[in-house]
């Protein structure tokens, strides 16, 4: 597996329970170093300062990349993908803002191994429950308080068949490959972009037959506290 973590100092100034420096330093602790590419776009002198030690203690490979808004970032972190990776290779991309647990790894090769060209995420996202711990509710999911689907069990884990997630996800680099035109479609629609649709993107992935998985419960969340991923106090982690 590869793992291409994006990190950045131009995302918005919203309230987090954990800062980057943390994001990436448990992300450390639940995953090898070696399988680590960190593609560092627009720092601050803080960042730069504790990130550079970090590299140096761990030895972890770093790209710098002018990107300078997610979308930008997304966009080279698929290409670096495409070009550098082997065809049957697991790409793990991550953003900058999220908390894993410890058997994340472990969890994540058990549902890429449940079938080919499909995509992954260790987060389970509020945005499918109704419930008062996240006001906004994906326009898929019905009055009954989740979605539609299948639930599968891996050796350790389960995982929902889900219409969609964020940008930290994982799949094979084939299956990116398959899928060029929906991730050009969604995520290059010009140079000024900000913001990557991936909400459209994985809807059209699933109009194409793709499958997304998601654990149950979630094995990583992403830190802003309206979006925490539910019954696990990610505070403690």
């Amino acid at each position: 597996m590869k793992i291409l973590y994006r990190i950045s100092d131009g995302s918005y100034n919203k309230q987090k329970i954990a800062n980057k420096e943390k994001c990436l330093t448990n992300f450390i602790s639940c995953f090898p170093t070696r399988e680590i590419i960190l593609l560092v776009d627009k720092i601050n002198q803080d960042t730069k300062i504790w990130l550079e030690e970090l590299i140096i203690d761990t030895g972890i490979k770093t790209e710098y990349i002018t990107g300078g808004s997610s979308a930008q970032s997304f966009r080279i972190a698929l290409e670096y993908a495409i070009n550098n990776f082997d065809d049957n290779e697991i790409v793990y991309f991550v953003e900058d803002d999220y908390l894993h647990l410890q058997n994340s790894r472990k969890i994540l090769l058990e549902g890429m191994s449940y079938s080919n060209g499909i995509y992954l995420s260790l987060y389970d996202c509020p945005d499918k429950y109704r419930s008062e711990h996240c006001p906004y509710v994906n326009p898929k999911i019905d009055n009954s308080g989740g979605e539609v689907t299948r639930v599968i069990i891996t050796k350790s884990h389960h995982f929902k068949i889900s219409n969609s997630t964020t940008l930290t996800f994982a799949t094979r680099i084939n299956t990116l490959k398959e899928d060029w035109e929906v991730w050009k479609k969604w995520c290059f629609v010009d140079n000024s972009q900000i913001h990557p649709h991936d909400y459209e993107a994985f809807l059209e992935l699933g109009e194409r037959g793709r499958s997304l998985l998601t654990p149950i419960p979630s094995l990583s969340t992403h830190t802003e506290p309206l979006w925490l991923a539910p019954l696990i106090d990610w505070r403690k982690i």
